[in-house]
């Protein structure tokens, strides 16, 4: 089985015989934190294209309760964009119920792949697994595996929730003893996360808090959930959203990464329609699937585009 990864991890060193390419590894560091994690520990604005996304207030929304999550068989694909070009596509699916220590858990697999273009200069495949118990909905096992040009890193974290305790193994250097890392009581991986804040109530202008383990770390995370909103997706309809943003912090330190932001439906399904970042390399975007959307939505929860609302947000 093989996985992904969102930033290096100190465990898995270089190999010196074939070093890392830099500029390929932040741009891919990025590039997943769009298409995978959504609210990780990466910490912007700008205008989108018309063709990613137009939004407007819309301050009668009312927020539908959640729905059930993880959803067996549910795949989220999604189209990446640097700048204005394509540079990939990446999804994630609750792929099976599986057997972990004894306990049931939801398998969820999530994949990241550079175009054909990209894959020219560097081709990129990561993939995550990640194992969450089906009763508690906390992680068990979290696997990545990055294959990034002549660059590659495996990983594999076990979660022992009644100890607190973390336990990390480089699969590129077996040698190496595991890592043990203290977990707070409550806390999500990476993947989890989304599923994990999908089913929560979600309140507009307010924050939620959460512990989030990732690169052998724990991050302090607010989430910050926005005002209600129209999204417009071109070929994709129009949709109540509210934003959301993760300020990760760690040891008390705000993390200054990339600044990433979601747009996520109000309706019960609180699907990742538009997730951007902003970065040193310039903007970034990761957008739903049409193909998703008629397999979730079955297109009757859309908004026609040409749907009247006043300016400060209320129909008309």
């Amino acid at each position: 089985m093989k996985t992904w990864s969102s930033t290096t991890t100190p465990g898995n060193r270089h190999d010196p015989a074939h070093p890392a390419r830099p500029l390929s590894h932040r741009l891919r560091a990025v590039f997943i934190a769009l298409l995978i994690p959504l609210l990780g520990p990466a910490t912007a604005s700008w205008s989108a294209a018309p063709e990613e996304g137009k939004v407007r207030p819309f301050r009668s929304l009312t927020v539908s309760p959640p729905g059930p999550q993880p959803v067996l068989g549910e795949r989220l694909e999604f189209e990446g964009r640097w700048l204005i070009f394509p540079v990939g596509h990446g999804w994630l699916e609750v792929k099976e119920l599986v057997e972990i220590n004894g306990r049931q858990a939801y398998h969820i697999e999530a994949h990241g792949y550079s175009n054909d273009v990209l894959s020219t200069i560097c081709p990129i495949h990561d993939v995550v697994h990640s194992y969450l118990d089906a009763e508690t909905l906390r992680p068990l096992r979290f696997e990545k595996y990055q294959h990034e040009g002549r660059y590659h890193s495996e990983e594999i974290v076990t979660f022992d929730d009644p100890a607190h305790i973390a336990t990390y193994r480089s699969l590129k250097h077996p040698n190496d003893p595991p890592k043990q890392i203290p977990l707070p009581a409550q806390f999500q991986d990476l993947i989890s996360t989304l599923y994990w804040f999908r089913g929560q109530p979600l309140t507009p202008n307010s924050t939620m808090s959460l512990d989030i383990y990732t690169d052998e770390k724990i991050y302090q995370t607010a989430i910050l959930i926005g005002q209600p909103m129209i999204l417009e997706l071109l070929k994709r309809g129009a949709f109540p959203c509210l934003m959301v943003e993760p300020k990760a912090s760690f040891k008390g330190l705000l993390v200054r990464r990339a600044r990433i932001w979601a747009y996520l439906t109000a309706d019960q399904h609180r699907l990742p329609l538009l997730i951007k970042a902003t970065t040193p390399w310039g903007p970034m975007s990761a957008v739903i699937s049409e193909a998703s959307l008629d397999r979730i939505l079955k297109r009757k929860k859309r908004i026609r585009p040409s749907a009247a609302i006043h300016p400060e947000g209320q129909p008309s």
